[in-house]
Order: structure tokens, then sequence, then C-alpha cells
């Protein structure tokens, strides 16, 4: 199994950009207004810092994923439960975000198709590629749907042009202040940081020494993106009704009129996301699969697609709604999973790495 540098950069960024504009704007707004694109901009800035360090570590165990250099710098029992924070963090996100895409697409698609239908469509899909093509066929499959993806929020963002008000934006920080600022970056921040998969990725390079570039550039581009749909927003509702649409770039979208030929972008947006969330769940199914097949010593991990698909299929009914499954990105993913996992543990790591200098 081995990709290339810049299939990996098309797979991030795929998986960024998948949920970030959909449910990092709003939070952004209701914290500091007008002021979201700022917050943003610190985002792209702890998220390039946290993939850098994550980066640092993978490049000294560039034929390990985590779960075998953890146990090899720490020793195996520590290393082992580390490797167990973090596959809790990506079991339980996989879970949440499979329950809330399947309720979005509900809503906006299949009105009268039960939600669970459609998680088990997104499932059986999961499974599938992971068990003919693995990370392999999961990173081409990014190479298609992520350029086409980054070119419609590109088109739509400039055929919103027409509806937005820079005044708006004014006034710029003296409302909200730098403790604001940085409280409005967390949630974008967080999402941003779950580019700490690369250091389970890391070893199906082909050329892990060049990896640098594409990487950070592929947490750059939907940080950007991020602070230019926040600005769209702002300009185009307002702080308060920006702060409270649950997808505001979604709902940006449905405005678009232009020259009253094109519209109705919403249906090819919707149509796009769907095929990049699905990248993003399949690479999540792949590296909870293989990781606890090496975690565990299973030598065949193909074993573990059918029973890991299945328990994130029973798991995404634990929320009611959801409504119910945002509150894990509040309560578990920024109080917990994005300090320990994201950025405290990858620190650890390359100090740890520093001092026992251990290079494999």
């Amino acid at each position: 199994m081995k990709i290339s540098n810049w299939q990996l950069f098309w797979l991030l960024l795929t998986v960024e950009i998948s949920m970030t504009i959909w449910l990092t704007i709003s939070p952004a707004i209701r914290t500091v207004r007008q002021d979201a694109w700022i917050s943003l901009l610190v985002a792209a800035v702890i998220g390039l810092t946290s993939t850098f360090v994550a980066l640092k570590v993978s490049f000294r165990h560039a034929n390990l994923t985590i779960v075998e250099f953890s146990q090899l710098l720490l020793g195996k029992w520590i290393g082992r439960f580390i490797c167990l924070l973090y596959f809790i963090g990506w079991y339980t996100v996989a879970a949440v975000i499979l329950r809330d895409v399947s309720d979005s697409i509900q809503s906006v698609l299949f009105h009268n198709t039960p939600w669970w239908v459609i998680s088990l469509v997104f499932v059986v899909a999961m499974s599938y590629i992971n068990y003919k093509g693995s990370v392999e066929a999961i990173a081409r499959f990014s190479e298609i749907v992520g350029p086409l993806f980054l070119l419609g929020i590109i088109i739509t963002l400039l055929l919103n042009l027409s509806n937005v008000h820079p005044k708006l934006l004014l006034p710029v920080y003296f409302d909200s202040g730098a403790i604001n600022i940085l409280k409005g970056s967390i949630t974008n921040a967080s999402f941003l940081g779950e580019s700490i998969l690369i250091m389970m990725l890391f070893p199906f390079l082909t050329k892990p020494d060049r990896a640098l570039k594409p990487i950070l550039l592929a947490i750059l581009l939907p940080s950007l993106i991020g602070v230019i749909t926040a600005v769209m927003i702002v300009t185009t509702f307002g702080t308060q009704l920006g702060g409270e649409l649950h997808y505001p770039y979604f709902t940006m979208v449905r405005f678009i009129a232009f020259l009253e030929f094109i519209q109705n972008m919403d249906v090819w947006i919707i149509f796009v996301w769907i095929f990049a969330v699905f990248v993003k769940m399949s690479l999540y199914l792949f590296v909870n699969s293989y990781g606890i097949a090496q975690l565990f010593h299973i030598t065949k991990w193909k074993r573990l697609i059918v029973p890991v698909a299945g328990s994130l299929l029973l798991l995404s009914f634990i929320p009611s709604n959801s409504v119910y499954a945002m509150e894990y990105a509040t309560q578990v993913w920024i109080k917990y999973v994005f300090p320990i996992n994201i950025i405290a543990l990858p620190i650890f790591f390359y100090v740890v790495g520093r001092i026992r200098r251990i290079n494999v």
C-alpha cells in the first residue's frame, strides 16, 4: 500500500475542507461576530503549527505508524495506552460525523428516508473501498473529488460577490479583543488538527522526505478558504443571522443567482460534498481498522473492516439527532481530544524522541 505525496495532499485537503466550512464558521461568528475571519486566521496558525509538530515526529519515524513508534519511545504499555486515546478520539468522531452527515442529507435531499438507511449506505461503501483498495483507493478517489470540491467552493464564493456588504465587517478588532478572538479560533483549529492522521499515514508515502510542502499546503488552503468564507457569510447575512445558521455556507450558496441563469448551485455543492465526506469517513475507517489491527497484533487487518464499520453504525445511534451529535464537538473533541491528542501528545513525542535520539 503506497500513495504519493500529492495524493496525500488531496486526501488531507478533502478531509479538512469537507467539514470545516460547514461547521466551524458559525461558532466563530457567535463568539467574535464580524471578527470571525481574524479568529480563523489564528486557527490557521494553530493548525499549521500542530501539523508541523506532527510532521517532525513522523519524519523521525518515517517507517512506523503511531502505534509502532509510540511503543518504541515510551514502552509497550504506555505506548498502547496513548494509542488507545487516539483510537477512542478517531472512533467516536467518525460515528458523530456519520450521524450528522446522514441527518443533513436526509433533511436536504431524502426527507422520507430514515437517516440510518443513509448511514448504512455510507458504511457499505466505506467498507467496500477499504476492502478492495485500502488507502490507495481512497487517495486516488480524493484526487477526483478534491479538485471538484475545491473548484465548486471557489466558484460559489466568486458568484456570491454581488451579495456582499463590506461595511458589515466594521469595526475590526475593537469589539472583540485578543482573548475572544483566540476563543473563537478554537473550533476551527481543532478541526484542522485532524491532520495528526499523518502519524498513521506517513509509512505509506512513496517519498516521505518530500512530504513537508504538500502536507502544509493541504492545511493552508482549507484555512484560507475558511477565512474567505467567514468574510462572505458575515458580509452576506450579518453577524446575528450568520451566527444562528447551522450550515451558513450552504445557505449562502442557495441564495446565489447570477444573471438569472446560474442558480441552484446548492445541488452541485451537496453532490460533491457527499463524496468528500465519503473520503473522510473511508479514511477514518482505514485508520481505525489498520491501527487497531497493529495494536492487537492482528496480521490480516482487513478482517476488522466490517466489525469496525458496523460498530460505527451502531455508535451513531446514540445521539438522538445531529444537534446532540454536535455537542460532542464542544464537550469532548474541543475540551479533551484537541488539547491532549492534537497539541500535547505530538509535542511530547517530539521531545522524547529528541531526548532518546531514536530515528527509524
